[in-house]
């Protein structure tokens, strides 16, 4: 058999295939997938065309009967709240900067002073939600201890832990070190948002950055929460 001959017989054989038959097949579909698309994508389509407009009069349609009136209210009342906490926030920085900028830094400050300014912070400070009422007699917060420890095992620097029994959110760590005159340490090098430090954080960094001799004359002090807060009436 010539080569002719080999190639019309493997043509012949070919085209009579399965193979054959499912490539043609497969071509169909994709052409027919890509006519389809093209109706509802391509430019000035005019099955998008009708789309467009059946769902804009719809949609149209939707909204003019569609009250929005409480929307309106709702979106104003978030509006002046976002307002309000981020009038909040500067009057804070601002605060804090004044006193920044206004801090006489004291001759020294000793640890027990320390202690009766963080207790006084707390009593201001503490949530109450969480707390017991006492009603022995005329109600009152039972705001539990406030202490100071510390650990003088550090060679180069005494850690001081400021707790609230009740609120752990004001509990407050930092450092006295003992180079030349001892002086408080922050472990951040001091570095602080004014927005976000609370007044008692704020005044111990101002000891630390005029370098404050700090004279340790108590480890470890302990004292009761007084709130002036009077609880609601239980009836």
């Amino acid at each position: 058999m010539s080569i002719e001959e080999k190639v019309l017989a493997k043509m012949s054989s070919y085209l009579s295939s399965d193979e054959l038959d499912e490539k043609i097949e497969t071509a169909i579909k994709k052409a027919t997938d890509d006519v389809i698309g093209n109706l509802f994508t391509e430019y000035r389509s005019p099955v998008k065309k009708i789309i467009d407009e059946n769902l804009r009069a719809g949609l149209l349609t939707e909204m003019k009967n569609t009250d929005y009136s409480q929307s309106v209210v709702s979106l104003d009342l978030l509006v002046k709240q976002v307002i309000k906490d981020a009038s909040a926030e500067n009057n804070n920085t601002l605060k804090r900067f004044k006193q920044w900028a206004t801090f006489e830094a004291p001759e020294s400050v000793k640890t027990s002073e320390i202690f009766d300014k963080y207790l006084k912070f707390v009593e201001d400070n503490i949530d109450v939600s969480d707390l017991e009422v006492n009603t022995d007699e005329k109600p009152y917060y039972e705001g539990g201890l406030a202490t100071m420890e510390i650990d003088g095992s550090d060679s180069s620097c005494d850690k001081v832990q400021l707790k609230c029994e009740k609120d752990s959110d004001l509990d407050i760590n930092f450092g006295i070190m003992r180079y030349g005159e001892p002086h408080i340490w922050f472990r951040d090098n001091g570095s602080c948002s004014l927005r976000m430090v609370d007044e008692f954080e704020f005044w111990l960094r101002n000891l630390e950055a005029n370098n404050v001799p700090i004279d340790v004359d108590e480890l470890d002090m302990s004292g009761e929460v007084e709130i002036d807060e009077e609880p609601e009436p239980i009836y």
